[in-house]
């Protein structure tokens, strides 16, 4: 890092602090003005982190501040500019929190040896091991995961595919990339620490996690499935070669019952408190998020807990100012779930969804359309869900709960997550392995994703019509 930005670099690392101290002191001392103060510390931020801005991340924050500049013209109130910033505190806190959680995880050897005893399974298994691996590893470790897996992958590949002819090596290489980058798109589905469930939870504020969540994670399953299925179907045939790889050794299964272990306590520990206290979802998630990584931190640490629980704290102080584009994209988000349905006519548009006798079928349909539509040329689907989840909840059209929109927008952000070159997903995965994001999304995943979000949505419209929704 150059001397001249060292200080940037500082005043960054301590806005995002602020702005976490904030999230969490206002759990018990709800004040109006502290969400303020913390929107100032965001705005410091961005400005010292620019240069790690992308055109992803730009076109987000133009709309917000286009946004705020009309509801300010509208003379909108105070509470509502408190009450977006609030939302753009949390979501900024909770991404900056499980950032030290993917550093405490990253650190316990459980991460590796569960990684490599995916990466080591037999073809016949390989594409549902990695598929899981994705699954897990992103919900723990959100993007690291899918670096850790992929990188393994690629390992693996580079040590036990030198007997392949390159054609049938290029084949393993994509099978291999998609099952990862698929198991990392279910995480959407229902990971009480994935952004799609929280973006969801706080546009609808009548809606419980419970209330769609556990559907998500059984569904998850079925699209485990139709990816193994097409996995299976697209598998070269009639070329036998020998696979001379050693088998996974045992021993390293163990770790991954053990990550299945922190994924369940971590869900178990934010769902126990919400219920047995007063505090919101997404209050016990900002308070069980930092408390189970440092006690992660400690307990791979034995007896030296203080010394890798204080680096593990450093280094992820220390990557703050490296998510500065996800983080602009998640503080933008928050900003436009509550102005865009504070100077949107909603009446309006209520009446013309009654003019049109728009049912909830197709306004299903629309909100689908909208946000694998968007994602495809690059809105990211947080914004584009939280803004239609609480556009969906202020019309109250009849027939259409706040489950079955929750439902309908978490399925389609999972198929358009691993399509579109745009998605952070998608963009990483290809820089990992190599290939153009256009590759990896467009050209081989479109089968899964455009079947996923056509299945998911015929779904969804016919158990909202059977009344189960």
């Amino acid at each position: 890092m150059p001397p001249s930005s060292a200080l940037p670099v500082m005043i960054a690392r301590i806005c995002i602090c602020v702005v976490i101290a904030t999230g969490l002191i206002q759990i018990f001392w709800p004040i109006e003005w502290m969400a303020f103060a913390a929107g100032a510390a965001l705005v410091v931020f961005f400005a010292m982190t620019w240069r790690q801005l992308t055109a992803v991340s730009v076109v987000p924050m133009v709309l917000a501040a286009a946004l705020v500049g009309v509801a300010l013209a509208q003379e909108v109130g105070v509470h509502v500019f408190g009450h977006a910033l609030e939302r753009a505190v949390f979501l900024s806190s909770l991404l900056a929190l499980l950032g030290l959680l993917r550093t405490a995880a990253a650190a316990a050897p459980e991460i590796a040896r569960a990684g490599r005893y995916l990466t080591a399974q037999p073809p016949g298994r390989r594409y549902l091991a990695l598929n899981f691996g994705g699954h897990i590893f992103g919900t723990l470790i959100n993007l690291g995961g899918l670096a850790i897996l992929l990188d393994m992958a690629m390992r693996a590949m580079a040590t036990g595919s030198g007997h392949l002819p390159p054609d049938l090596q290029e084949v393993k290489f994509r099978r291999m990339t998609l099952a990862v980058t698929r198991g990392f798109s279910l995480v959407a589905l229902w990971s009480p620490m994935g952004f799609a469930v929280n973006s969801l939870l706080i546009s609808m504020p009548s809606l419980d996690y419970l209330d769609f969540a556990p559907l998500g994670f059984a569904l998850s399953f079925l699209c485990a499935g139709y990816g193994w299925m097409l996995d299976r179907v697209t598998a070269p045939r009639g070329r036998i070669v020998a696979q001379p790889a050693s088998p996974p050794d045992p021993a390293d299964g163990g770790a991954v019952w053990l990550l299945l272990l922190h994924v369940a306590l971590l869900g178990v520990a934010v769902i126990a408190l919400n219920a047995l206290t007063a505090l919101s979802f997404q209050q016990s998630l900002l308070l069980v998020v930092p408390s189970y990584s440092l006690g992660w931190a400690a307990w791979t640490g034995g007896r030296d807990a203080a010394t890798v629980t204080t680096q593990v704290m450093g280094e992820a102080v220390s990557r703050f100012p490296l998510a500065a584009s996800e983080l602009a994209v998640f503080a933008s988000a928050g900003l436009l779930s509550v102005l865009v349905v504070e100077v949107m006519p909603t009446e309006a548009i209520r009446q013309l969804a009654i003019d049109l006798q728009l049912s909830a079928l197709p306004v299903l349909w629309i909100f689908a359309g909208l946000l694998f539509g968007l994602g495809c040329i690059g809105i990211n689907p947080i914004i584009t869900a939280s803004v239609l989840g609480s556009l969906g909840s202020q019309l109250a059209i009849p027939g259409l709960s706040d489950t079955a929109i929750a439902v309908q927008l978490i399925g389609i952000w999972s198929a358009v997550m691993c399509f579109s070159p745009f998605i952070t997903t998608v963009a990483y995965a290809a820089s990992l392995v190599g290939r153009s994001a256009f590759t990896v999304g467009l050209r081989w995943n479109w089968s899964y994703s455009i079947g996923v979000a056509l299945i998911w949505t015929a779904g969804t419209s016919l158990a909202v019509a059977m009344g189960f929704l």
